[in-house]
């Protein structure tokens, strides 16, 4: 296992990671008012909505099986924390849901602790 992996490993495997992750839960939560479970065939569109974020999850996890390939577990799983930053911000923007003072501390508790862990890594 190689633990240089380029830009999938670097940059823009993980940015594309992250924003996969977080697009699908927004796509979910979209699908999840659309969707009757009762009987979700009787909604085309929530249908429509869950198929893509499905899809979308589903590129993110081969994404993810790559990167596993290049680089080691310990490296980049902290870097899958930054769809707990994205998701309430899209939350917030795109859904208009209300997201807490106290919520965003622990995301900037998230963020320290990426970048805690990303820099033991490096050491």
């Amino acid at each position: 296992m190689s633990s240089q992996g380029g830009a999938l490993t670097t940059f823009a495997g993980p940015f594309v990671l992250v924003m996969a992750m977080s697009a699908g839960q927004i796509l979910f939560k979209i699908a999840s008012g659309l969707i009757d479970p009762r009987n979700p065939l009787a909604q085309p569109k929530g249908l429509a909505v869950l198929f893509v974020a499905l899809v979308i999850y589903a590129g993110a996890t081969l994404l993810w099986i790559a990167m596993l390939r290049l680089a080691p577990l310990s490296r980049i799983y902290p870097i899958a924390a930054f769809s707990f930053v994205l998701v309430p911000l899209a939350s917030l923007v795109f859904l208009k849901e209300q997201v807490s003072w106290s919520y965003w501390g622990g995301v900037a508790l998230i963020v320290a602790g990426v970048a805690l862990t990303g820099r033991s890594a490096v050491q």
